[in-house]
């Protein structure tokens, strides 16, 4: 027998769930450690895909029972001492095959309850900018998105309360710690959300009466929380937000842009990877996906804004350039310093590159994105960029715990791919 149940309840969401379990199969050391259970509450097309794998058991319902009973339906099925609940819109990156083996680990302490994972999309202190450097730390509750226990613990308290009108994991997470057990955010294991996919499908987007994360929908959970917990225990729960001095919840990552922008000069500025963003309307957009397109990825739906379509590893098919901005692109390439070349090439003398990448130097980088290839530090990034002949006029911490951006001058190349 296996030693971890990974139970994913799902309803119609074969756009996320297939490349979910896929990423699952291929990204997790040593297969016969684990079984998924899939909670299929919908769909069946595809699902044949599934039928013959020895680490995978389909549960079919004849109808959607949600979440909360999905995961009990999980565990009526298995037997595993360990179980991980897991959302099917989840991705588990390349550079995360030992997640599961690390989060296992924390549980040869014995007052460990559950162990859940840092993320993109995720509440309290398992958001991937929450502001430290511990590899892990104890929290005041785990979301369900991705969550690890032990089944003897689950079920000493209570196991799943299907009873509620959300929060499962809120209620959940007071049990366990009324239980004198510690709940764990491992900073070092990385999973990816996409967020929501199944909840605003059912239940409706949050601005509509009702939707999911709606005000409505959040007054009736936490309604329900308060009645069957106390408002004590409720408000202990949010001790870990943090709180700006207004009492609103901190945001992170919110500075990166307006440190870019204070550093362009002139009129002719263009943006590398600019994918459906971009700093300036008026900027040359370089992306490999044509303007217009829909970006492949982790996040589909989104179209690409490139006024040029081109590998920005390669020579790119513009020059004299006064600014040109690459934000969370050097991370990404195969040929660092080719593509450091190509864009230095592209601006005119006196011109400016500026620079934004994850930091090293505050947090492990790589896991933080499926498709990233190189870790930069303030001082790898600049020592690359002078031997390619470029002045370094700044580097900043970006203030949102996870990058840097660095200002470069060409004060050498004419800007004609020389």
């Amino acid at each position: 027998m296996a030693a971890i149940a990974l139970i994913i309840p799902t309803f119609n969401n074969s756009q996320y769930l297939f490349p979910c379990v896929q990423s699952i199969l291929m990204n997790t050391t040593m297969e016969d450690f684990y079984h998924i259970y899939i909670v299929n509450n919908g769909f069946t097309n595809g699902m044949d895909s599934f039928k013959d794998n020895p680490y995978i058991t389909i549960l079919q319902q004849d109808k959607n029972i949600g979440w909360e009973r999905g995961l009990k339906v999980g565990l009526e099925a298995s037997k595993e001492p360990y179980v991980l609940f897991m959302n099917d819109d989840t991705f588990v990156p390349y550079n995360q095959r030992l997640w599961l083996n690390r989060m296992l680990g924390y549980f040869s302490y014995p007052d460990c309850g559950a162990v859940g994972p840092t993320s993109n999309v995720v509440m309290g202190k398992q958001q991937m900018f929450y502001p430290s450097r511990e590899p892990f730390f104890h929290v005041k509750f785990l979301i369900g998105f991705c969550m690890l226990l032990r089944r003897d613990i689950l079920e000493s308290v209570g196991g799943v309360d299907d009873s509620l009108p959300g929060g499962d994991d809120l209620d959940l997470s007071i049990r366990l710690r009324k239980a004198g057990k510690n709940l764990i955010c491992d900073r070092e294991t990385f999973i990816y959300h996409h967020g929501f996919k199944t909840g605003e499908r059912v239940e409706g987007a949050p601005h509509q009466k009702g939707g999911w994360n709606s005000i409505e929908k959040t007054e009736k959970t936490n309604q329900a929380l308060i009645a069957k917990h106390g408002l004590r225990e409720f408000i202990d729960l949010w001790k870990d937000i943090p709180q700006d001095p207004k009492g609103i919840p901190h945001t992170w990552g919110i500075s990166e842009g307006e440190i870019v922008k204070s550093f362009v000069i002139g009129d002719k500025v263009a943006e590398i990877g600019c994918g459906d963003k971009k700093l300036f309307p008026n900027s040359t957009g370089i992306d490999i996906t044509p303007g217009g397109e829909l970006i492949p990825g982790l996040s589909p739906g989104r179209r690409s804004l490139a006024d040029i379509t081109a590998n920005v590893e390669e020579p790119l098919p513009i020059s004299g350039y006064d600014t040109i901005i690459a934000q969370h692109i050097a991370e990404h390439t195969v040929d660092a310093v080719g593509a450091l070349t190509a864009w230095r090439n592209a601006l005119k003398h006196g011109g400016r590159l500026i620079i934004a990448v994850p930091d090293q130097t505050q947090r492990n980088t790589i896991p933080l994105n499926i498709e990233h290839r190189h870790a930069w530090t303030p001082q790898s990034l600049k020592r690359v960029m002078e031997m390619l002949g470029m002045k370094t006029v700044d580097l900043l911490d970006a203030k949102n715990n996870v990058s840097f951006v660095g200002v470069f001058e060409n004060v050498n190349g004419n800007g004609d791919g020389s």
